[in-house]
């Protein structure tokens, strides 16, 4: 509590800040008895005890960061890994299709040549009889891309081989096979971009890149490679990929082009469905792997640091006990 006399000067002290407008610096008055300095903050000297847990506090501080640091990031790259491995399964699936009604009177070699004009065939399983010594009259192919399997499906159902009309479609334990396609289809990479096969071993892509400006302006055109020891001009594999600038040019590049001839060989166009930066499963592990090691070495050099700081301290210790014994 404040008496009268304190309040009196309180009061005088604020008409002399009002009437001088508190310009000037005044020093703080201090009310009550028995008022202590106040002594400037210190930091406190740690022993010898306490900078040890102090570093080992820092040493695990800095090792679960790290931790987590790489666990959030091989979370992350294991989310990616599962998208390529769905995304690579299911390229493969839409490579693959099945053939019916193969004429007796042909094998493998024939259905290859057929096929091949729209793609690179990867294998082709042709059921066999070994009791009649013969084939069953069906055949599963498999290309090295889903863009042939899909423009075969389009256009070779009933095509005539040998006198008669095979049947093509996708195999009976490949369903969804179609939402797949669309879904890839949409892939925002490949809203304009193209499939071209057949693809005369002479051209190169800045022909084909000439060709299809007709129809847009061509952000890039790339041929697969097929570099031939000893066969220099045959640097593709007949067929690649041609991106434009916009859809509409894409798609007037399909209407237009698709059976199109140059060079007496029939071109095959078509959407394209494999995403332009797809890679395959084996490829997306290496970066998990890559951060598991760089985790184990960080961690490694962090249990070595703290080993070392812990050693320094508890020699630190022990001299300091024996100059006090």
């Amino acid at each position: 509590m404040f008496n009268i006399d304190d309040l009196a000067y309180i009061n005088a002290y604020r008409k002399s800040m009002t009437s001088s407008g508190g310009s000037e610096t005044r020093e703080p008055i201090i009310f009550g008895k028995e008022v202590k300095e106040i002594v400037p903050f210190t930091l406190i000297t740690l022993s010898d005890e306490q900078k040890f847990a102090v570093e080992r506090a820092k040493k695990y501080a800095l090792e679960q960061s790290i931790q987590n640091a790489v666990r959030k990031q091989m979370t992350q790259l294991q989310t990616q890994d599962m998208n390529n491995i769905k995304q690579t399964q299911a390229l493969v699936l839409l490579s693959r299709i099945y053939v019916g009604s193969i004429s007796f009177e042909i094998g493998e070699e024939e259905i290859r040549k057929a096929f091949s004009p729209y793609g690179p065939i990867k294998s082709i399983a042709l059921s066999w009889d070994s009791a009649l010594q013969k084939h069953k009259g069906f055949a599963f192919v498999e290309f090295e891309v889903p863009e042939a399997a899909s423009l075969v499906l389009e256009q070779m159902n009933g095509f005539m081989i040998a006198g008669r009309g095979i049947k093509v479609g996708r195999p009976s334990n490949a369903p969804q096979t179609a939402s797949l396609e669309a879904e890839l289809r949409q892939d925002p990479s490949n809203k304009c971009r193209i499939y071209v096969a057949g693809v005369h071993p002479q051209l190169s892509e800045a022909d084909i890149q000439t060709v299809f400006e007709a129809f847009g302006t061509v952000k890039s055109c790339s041929l697969e490679p097929d570099v031939k020891f000893g066969q220099p001009e045959c640097n593709h594999k007949g067929y690649g990929w041609i991106e434009f600038e916009t859809e509409e040019a894409a798609i007037a590049a399909v209407t237009n082009m698709n059976g199109f001839e140059i060079a007496h060989t029939l071109l095959r166009v078509g959407r394209a469905i494999t995403p332009r930066n797809s890679s395959n499963s084996t490829s997306a592990a290496l970066p998990t792997a890559a951060v598991a090691a760089a985790a184990a070495s960080i961690s490694a050099r962090v249990s070595a640091l703290e080993k070392e700081n812990a050693t320094d301290v508890a020699r630190s210790f022990l001299r300091e006990m024996a100059m006090r014994t």
